[in-house]
């Protein structure tokens, strides 16, 4: 049995990484503001109670942080007397 050499060509070189996104294009959290550095809160929860606060953060355009920090606020401010 002989060996059939095939030469493949290189990919041609890029240079860079091409030309950024427009604003309208990228995602919604490059233009909003951070008001505070973010530390992490690390806990563990029920996989199915962190299926149902991701699938409600995408039904409503929200991030699962968004999401959990309104909850909680709204939790505490019920309860301050």
């Amino acid at each position: 049995m002989t060996k059939i050499k095939t030469k493949i060509p290189l990919p041609k070189k890029t240079h860079g990484k091409g030309i950024p996104p427009k604003t309208e294009d990228a995602s919604k959290n490059l233009s909003k503001p951070l008001e505070e550095e973010l530390v992490a809160l690390n806990f563990r929860v029920p996989a199915e109670f962190r299926r149902r606060i991701k699938q409600y953060a995408l039904d409503h355009n929200l991030t699962s942080l968004e999401v959990m920090m309104s909850s909680v606020e709204k939790y505490i401010n019920a309860n301050v007397k």
